[in-house]
C-alpha cells in the first residue's frame, strides 16, 4: 500500500513538473512570438519560400488555438510564377498549430496552416525574362533559421487547411477570366517531405469561366509524383447534376470522365451559343472522355442524349416545311435526340446522329467546326401520314419504304448562324414531272 502511494506521488510530482515546464515554455513562446525578431524571421522565411515580398500586419499568440498571422499580404513577380503572370495573395488570418512537447525545450514547431479568407488574383501577362536575382535567406543574408540558432522556430506541415478562399484569374487587360469563391481545402501534408502523397478534400461553392457556372463542386484529391487525382468529384451545373473523376495518365497528360445528368438545354445554350437565332429547350445527358484538358487544347470524346425538347427558329427546317407543306417541320417537338460525337482540332465530328419527332426522323452524320462551318450529311425520313400530306408531286421525290414512309438525303453547309441546304434542289433535281414543267416553262420563256 505504502509503495502504491509512493507510486501515486512520483507520477503527480512529474505531472506537476510537466505542466510547469509546458507553462514556462508557454510563456515564453507568448514573448517570443511578440518580438520584432519573430516577425521579420516569418516574413522573410516566406519571402524566401515565395518569391515575393511578405508583409505580416500582427502576429498574435492562443495557447489553445497557436500562432496567428493576421493581414498576410504578398506579391509575387512572373519570374517566380512559372512565367504565368504577376500573383497577389492576402490573407485575412493565418493559424498556425504548433506541438505542445516543444515547448519543454524551449522550441517553436509549427504543425499546421490553416488559411482564413484567402484572396488570391493571378494576372496574366506576357513572359518577360527577368535578370538572376541573388537568392534570399541564403547563408550571407543574415537571416538565422532552423534548430539550435537564436530562433528556434521549426515548420514541418501535417496538415494545411484553405477556409473560404478566392482565386481570380485575370487577363492582361485586368479582365477577370476565371473566379472561384467559396473555396474550402483540407488536406493532409504529413508526407510530403517523404516523397508521399498529399491526400485532402477539396469543395468549391461557385466557379465562373465565361459563361460557365458551376456550383457545389466537390472532390477527395490526391497529389503526388504522378500528378494531381480527383476522384470522384460532384457538382452543378444549367440545373443538371455534373459527375466525373480527373486522373493523371501512366503515358502522361490526364484523362478527364465528364458525365452530366439532366442539363437544361435553354440555359446551356444561351451560355455557349451567342450568334444563333435558333432555340432549343429539353434536358440533356452527357457521357464524355477528355484528354489532356490541362493543355488548354478540347480532344475528347462522348455521346449525348436529348429528351422532352423543342427546335425554334431554325431556318433549314423553315424552309423544308414550306418546301414539303408539313407544318411539323416548323418549330418541331423533339421526342428523342442522340449522337456520338468527337472532338478534335477544333472540330466536332457527329456519327450516329438521330433525331426523332412527330411525323418524321433525321438521321446523318458530319461535322460543326468551332468557327461555325457546317458539312452535315442527313437524311430526312417522313411518316406515313406525312407523305399523304405532301403533293404527290413532292412525294416522287422521296424513297418509299413498305410501310409507307418515305426518305430523301441532303447537305447542310454554311454556318451555325446562317446553316444552308440543298434540299429544295434535290426536290426538284429527284422529280422528274417537276423537272419536265420547269423544262417546258423554259422553252415557252426563251422562244
Amino acid at each position: 500500500m505504502r509503495s502504491l502511494r509512493w507510486i501515486l506521488g512520483g507520477v503527480a510530482v512529474v505531472a506537476v513538473l510537466v505542466v510547469l515546464a509546458i507553462a514556462i515554455g508557454t510563456v515564453w513562446l507568448n514573448t517570443y512570438i511578440h518580438s520584432d525578431a519573430f516577425k521579420a524571421e516569418v516574413e522573410s522565411r516566406a519571402a524566401s519560400t515565395l518569391g515575393g515580398t511578405v508583409q505580416i500586419g500582427k502576429v498574435d499568440f492562443d495557447i489553445f488555438s497557436g500562432v496567428k498571422l493576421q493581414e498576410l499580404v504578398t506579391q509575387i513577380d512572373p519570374a517566380h510564377a512559372s512565367g504565368q503572370g504577376a500573383l497577389q495573395i492576402s490573407v485575412a488570418n493565418v493559424t498556425c498549430t504548433y506541438a505542445w512537447t516543444e515547448l519543454l525545450q524551449r522550441k517553436l514547431k509549427l504543425t499546421g496552416v490553416t488559411l482564413d479568407q484567402p484572396q488570391i488574383v493571378l494576372t496574366k501577362q506576357p513572359t518577360v525574362r527577368a535578370a538572376p536575382q541573388p537568392p534570399t535567406g541564403g547563408p550571407d543574408s543574415g537571416v538565422t533559421q532552423g534548430e539550435g540558432t537564436a530562433m528556434p522556430f521549426q515548420f514541418i506541415l501535417d496538415r494545411a487547411r484553405i477556409k473560404d478562399g478566392s482565386v481570380s484569374i485575370h487577363d492582361a487587360s485586368g479582365t477577370s477570366m476565371i473566379d472561384l469563391t467559396g473555396v474550402n481545402v483540407d488536406a493532409n501534408t504529413s508526407g510530403y517531405t517523404e516523397s508521399k502523397d498529399v491526400t485532402g478534400t477539396l469543395k468549391i461553392a461557385d466557379i465562373e469561366a465565361s459563361n460557365l457556372h458551376v456550383t457545389g463542386f466537390s472532390t477527395p484529391f490526391t497529389y503526388g509524383a504522378g500528378g494531381l487525382a480527383a476522384n470522384p468529384f460532384v457538382a452543378s451545373a444549367y440545373s443538371g447534376n455534373i459527375a466525373g473523376d480527373y486522373q493523371p495518365q501512366p503515358s502522361g497528360g490526364s484523362m478527364l470522365n465528364l458525365n452530366g445528368k439532366g442539363f437544361d438545354v435553354a440555359k446551356l445554350t444561351a451560355a455557349t451559343v451567342s450568334n444563333s437565332s435558333a432555340k432549343l429547350t429539353g434536358t440533356l445527358d452527357l457521357q464524355s472522355k477528355w484528354r489532356g484538358v490541362e493543355s488548354g487544347d478540347l480532344n475528347g470524346e462522348g455521346d449525348a442524349q436529348l429528351s422532352d425538347g423543342k427546335l425554334e427558329g431554325v431556318r433549314i427546317l423553315e424552309e423544308i416545311s414550306q418546301v414539303l407543306k408539313i407544318k411539323e417541320l416548323n418549330d418541331p417537338v423533339i421526342k428523342k435526340a442522340q449522337s456520338h460525337f468527337v472532338v478534335q482540332n477544333r472540330q466536332t465530328q457527329l456519327t450516329g446522329l438521330q433525331i426523332e419527332s412527330s411525323g418524321f426522323s433525321i438521321t446523318g452524320d458530319g461535322t460543326i467546326n468551332f468557327d461555325g462551318p457546317l458539312n452535315l450529311n442527313l437524311v430526312l425520313i417522313l411518316s406515313r401520314d406525312a407523305m399523304n400530306k405532301m403533293p404527290s408531286q413532292v412525294a416522287a421525290s422521296f424513297i418509299k419504304q413498305q410501310d409507307g414512309t418515305g426518305s430523301i438525303a441532303f447537305h447542310v453547309t454554311g454556318t451555325t448562324a446562317n446553316p444552308q441546304t440543298d434540299l429544295p434542289t434535290r426536290l426538284l433535281m429527284q422529280n422528274t414531272q417537276i423537272q419536265n414543267v420547269l423544262n417546258k416553262a423554259l422553252n415557252k420563256f426563251f422562244h
